[in-house]
């Protein structure tokens, strides 16, 4: 794709049916979002991307117009992107793409949808590590990002595993993908030694004859090193989120009432009663 930048040479190019991608800025062509963003990377290489361009990117999703960028100086406007004028904190570049930290891209988005891409980007084992990491290209945080870190779940594998910590939260406090022993557990309420597991159906359908009997050893290590270890289904977690954290409670107090069969009142028997 070539490239046309300057005043008069954009102009002539656009005569000879180039695009018009801004003032002084042509292309032979039409660009996709990634085509733009390599192209502007390469020409303005003190810009990166920014907001949710940069979100999508550093969690290899398709870009999309308008991009959004990040520079010291202005860029020209644009109906491909729009810019803000803020120095790139830990910039780094691959696919040809120059994105600025994830922390930054934070302070372009609103509160959920940020705290929803930090809990995506930072999930998994290592993702306390990774936020730790680029913590070190702040000093002081914005007051978009400081709130939107304080509401995020950092280092959870699934959505009903941040909605168990959420729920759990104003109770105990909960740490996320921790290990015990050799093995990692979804949560942990270190105080009452209370580990939990989250477990999805459709994860488990699949598990292997290895799986299923290192999830046993699991367990019995757990309740040997003196762990009061519980697991709830996503399912469980995401209609009786209430059930759950009575039972949380009364596991971590060791008091009653023991919890009611699932036949008594979970939907899975509902539905089962119903069809007969």
């Amino acid at each position: 794709m070539e490239i046309f930048r300057g005043k008069s040479a954009a102009q002539q190019a656009v005569r000879h049916g180039a695009v018009r991608i801004a003032n002084g800025f042509c292309l032979s062509e039409e660009p996709t979002p990634n085509q733009l963003a390599r192209i502007m990377s390469e020409e303005w290489p003190d810009c990166a991307l920014d907001g949710y361009s940069a979100a999508l990117k550093h969690v290899e999703k398709p870009l999309r117009f308008p991009l959004e960028f990040l520079r010291s100086s202005s860029l020209p406007s644009s109906k491909y992107f729009t810019s803000r004028r803020a120095r790139p904190k830990g910039a780094l570049t691959w696919d040809g793409v120059t994105v600025c930290n994830p922390l930054q891209a934070v302070e372009a988005m609103p509160e959920d949808d940020a705290v929803a891409f930090l809990e995506d980007f930072y999930s998994g084992k290592d993702g306390v590590s990774r936020l730790e990491l680029n913590k070190l290209d702040y000093q002081r945080f914005p007051r978009p990002v400081k709130r939107a870190l304080d509401r995020a779940i950092i280092g959870t594998d699934s959505v009903p595993e941040r909605q168990l910590t959420r729920a759990l939260a104003p109770h105990f406090a909960v740490q996320n993908n921790i290990k015990i022993g050799p093995y990692h557990w979804d949560l942990m309420i270190k105080e009452h030694k209370i580990a939990i597991e989250v477990d999805g159906y459709a994860y488990h359908r699949g598990e292997n004859r290895r799986q299923f009997e290192l999830d046993r050893h699991k367990l019995n290590d757990a309740v040997h090193r003196g762990w009061k270890p519980l697991h709830f289904t996503a399912t469980t977690i995401d209609h009786y989120p209430d059930f759950v954290v009575q039972q949380v409670m009364a596991t971590a107090k060791n008091k009653r009432p023991f919890a009611r069969p699932p036949w008594q009142w979970h939907r899975l028997w509902r539905h089962e009663s119903a069809r007969r």
